[in-house]
């Protein structure tokens, strides 16, 4: 009789060993990849949208975009679709540290974010950003002449993406020398 219930707990214990080990894997932060293409599309994609609006086309700033590209891998990584991180910090301040402002302090960003569970066209996330008026003003300020452009994927992400496969574009505006702004959407 003893031994049976040794056995029965040595089992009970495998299961849920087994059961904790499954659960920490789902967990496990999922491995992301850089999207290069896409990311050239969709600058395409903005500076034709401005300049067909006779507004000047952005340039790329280093700063942005690795910004941009850092808040994609944590979004996805982390499992969440927002603006501010878990930790609470925001798209200012995260930008700031890559873009800084210049000696007069004078500094202007904005930032459009875009999710998918399907490899999505740089068309689409355009459209999308004018269909939406606060990300439409962002998009086509005259204010910005920078841009910073990070598309990650990820095979599957949890939280917020439901544990599917997952697109996230962050494209961070910017100016430097022009009235100091906030502007996310």
């Amino acid at each position: 009789m003893a031994v049976r219930k040794v056995t029965r707990v040595v089992v009970a214990v495998m299961l849920l060993l087994a059961i904790g080990s499954a659960a920490q894997a789902a967990a496990a932060p999922t491995s992301t990849r850089r999207v290069v293409g896409l990311e050239r599309q969709l600058l395409n994609a903005i500076n034709e949208t401005r300049s067909a609006r006779g507004l000047r086309p952005l340039g790329v700033s280093p700063g942005l975009r690795a910004a941009a590209l850092g808040h994609s891998r944590a979004m996805l990584a982390g499992g969440f679709f927002a603006h501010e991180s878990p930790d609470g910090l925001g798209f200012p301040e995260r930008l700031k540290r890559a873009y800084p402002p210049k000696p007069n302090g004078a500094w202007t960003v904005g930032e459009n974010l875009y999710a998918s569970s399907v490899e999505p066209a740089a068309a689409a996330a355009v459209a999308a950003w004018l269909a939406s008026p606060p990300h439409r003003g962002i998009l086509l300020s005259r204010q910005f002449e920078d841009v910073g452009i990070g598309v990650v994927r990820a095979p599957v992400a949890g939280g917020d993406f439901g544990n599917q496969p997952a697109w996230a574009i962050t494209a961070d505006f910017g100016a430097r020398g022009r009235t100091t702004a906030g502007k996310r959407n």
